[in-house]
């Protein structure tokens, strides 16, 4: 990693456990995360995005999905660390 691309870098605050059609997603940092969405994929389709606010550590929520295949689904975490303008994503899937 060249240091331009380490200073952008932070680790996930997410935890996932992946429980068949229902993941249940947990802020796994020390901090809150500011105005949190979740966008639910199936293949390339956005299916719905959920809208999750301020979600304080060891929050959890659980997403349902479905009617989606399991190995076509994904989801994208969008989120602000509290007090930084610069918006994040992470994406998993199942």
């Amino acid at each position: 990693m060249t240091p331009s691309a380490s200073r952008h870098s932070s680790p996930v605050p997410w935890a996932v456990e992946r429980a068949g059609a229902h993941p249940i997603v947990t802020n796994a940092s020390d901090e809150p995360l500011e105005y949190v969405k979740a966008l639910v994929f199936d293949g390339n389709e956005r299916l719905h995005a959920e809208s999750w606010g301020l979600v304080l550590p060891g929050d959890h929520s659980e997403l349902c999905l479905c009617g989606i295949e399991p190995s076509d689904a994904s989801v994208a975490l969008i989120w602000f660390r509290a007090g930084d303008n610069q918006e994040l994503l992470w994406r998993f899937v199942l």
